[in-house]
């Protein structure tokens, strides 16, 4: 590394640091870079508040050498199950470029994700009291939408006339609208990957209306987290892939169900339980129990993405994403209208697609393109081995639109 770089990132770290004291409670108080395979990685960690838990992840990833002619910037946003691991995982045979974020970053583009306050808490420690978790009561996506917005003026501190989009999968693309709602001038685009906040349908109006009433309840009962769901993934997915035919010893599935079946029924049955369904005929990936296979899954990368997962969610942000749903809450679409840059859509068939015609017609920007796979659940988009074709290749064409090569 040069010494002009050298001095160029301590600057831009010291720039950084004094954004953060100066922006009130937020402050970065580590900063980790390191190398790999022809990238630069940067981790900062950002304490959000006073609570040790009160923190989060900003990670930007450039290919070494490209600082000084970057075509724009892409900030990646979380899935609700992971981090932005989720954009860093490569492909099953590890090569450098092949993970969604090093893609980007090869292309010229400076790449950023953030990965939310309940990363890396272990399992169990909330339940045995070895750590306070009641700060989780505050985590709802109003405070991610504060995360996003103080990671945004970072990337702006680091590159001042950069070009800025944001987005992501599943609660990424959420995210991606409800930072456009609240900040409807601060990007260029938003990508919206399998994500929604708002429908018209009264099916879907009353699937979410039953889960916000249950989820109110548990809030006013005390809870804080689900501590279920992400484990029972990880749990099957661990017995799926070491003793596939195997009989399930999950209870809650039927003793007569394969470890492999098992998955297949928490990923590919339309069923509210343990997963939700926030729209009929969902499935996160589509394939049949019966068959015993996924149709478009690449196993490997789907393990390889499960053993990623949060061991919490915190109910609060649930409640939000279920009662926008049930039309009971607005304030993360209400000023959609308002939104006027580009917005790239992508839905599965099996997913939240058929429904996002609704949410999209909120956006006041007429420059819309929505890519719609039909076969495809929730996030099969990413976990084939197609996922260049479905991805990364359509958001590099809309950002090559909206940056110039």
């Amino acid at each position: 590394m040069s010494i002009r770089r050298v001095l160029l990132l301590a600057l831009a770290a010291a720039l950084v640091s004094q954004a953060a004291l100066a922006s009130g409670p937020y402050q970065i108080t580590a900063t980790v870079q390191t190398q790999n395979g022809g990238f630069v990685r940067t981790e900062y960690s950002v304490r959000a508040g006073a609570h040790p838990l009160d923190r989060f992840k900003m990670v930007r990833v450039i290919r070494d050498g490209a600082a000084d002619h970057l075509r724009g910037s892409l900030l990646f946003l979380p899935p609700l199950g992971t981090t932005f691991s989720f954009y860093e995982q490569r492909d099953t045979n590890g090569a450098p470029g092949s993970s969604i974020a090093e893609y980007f970053a090869q292309r010229g583009y400076d790449v950023y994700g953030y990965s939310p306050r309940f990363e890396g808490i272990p399992a169990g420690t909330c339940e045995a009291g070895a750590l306070d978790c009641s700060i989780m009561a505050t985590w709802d996506l109003a405070s991610m939408v504060d995360d996003i917005a103080f990671v945004r003026s970072q990337i702006e501190l680091l590159d001042p006339h950069t070009r800025i989009v944001t987005g992501g999968a599943s609660l990424g693309g959420i995210l991606a609208l409800a930072v456009a709602n609240a900040h409807p001038n601060d990007y260029d685009g938003i990508l919206v990957w399998e994500g929604m906040l708002h429908s018209q349908n009264p099916q879907v109006i009353a699937l979410d209306q039953g889960y916000c009433a249950v989820i109110q309840a548990q809030l006013g009962a005390g809870l804080l987290y689900d501590d279920v769901g992400a484990n029972v993934f990880k749990m099957a997915a661990s017995l799926a892939q070491t003793t596939p035919g195997g009989l399930t010893p999950i209870p809650l599935f039927p003793p007569s169900l394969t470890n492999h079946q098992t998955l297949l029924a928490i990923t590919s049955v339309p069923t509210p339980n343990p997963v939700t369904m926030p729209v009929p005929n969902y499935v996160l990936m589509n394939g049949s129990v019966a068959e015993d296979r996924f149709f478009y899954v690449s196993e490997p990368r789907l393990y390889d993405d499960l053993n990623r997962f949060n061991a919490y969610s915190p109910l609060v942000l649930v409640r939000d994403i279920s009662c926008s749903l049930a039309g009971v809450e607005t304030q993360y679409t209400s000023n959609l209208g308002n939104f006027h840059g580009s917005v790239l859509a992508i839905g599965g068939g099996r997913g939240f697609g058929p429904y996002m015609s609704d949410q999209l017609a909120q956006i006041g920007t007429t420059d819309q393109t929505f890519l719609l796979q039909p076969g495809f659940g929730h996030i099969d988009h990413f976990m084939t081995d197609r996922h260049r074709e479905f991805v990364e290749e359509p958001i590099d064409r809309w950002v090559t639109r909206l940056f110039g090569r």
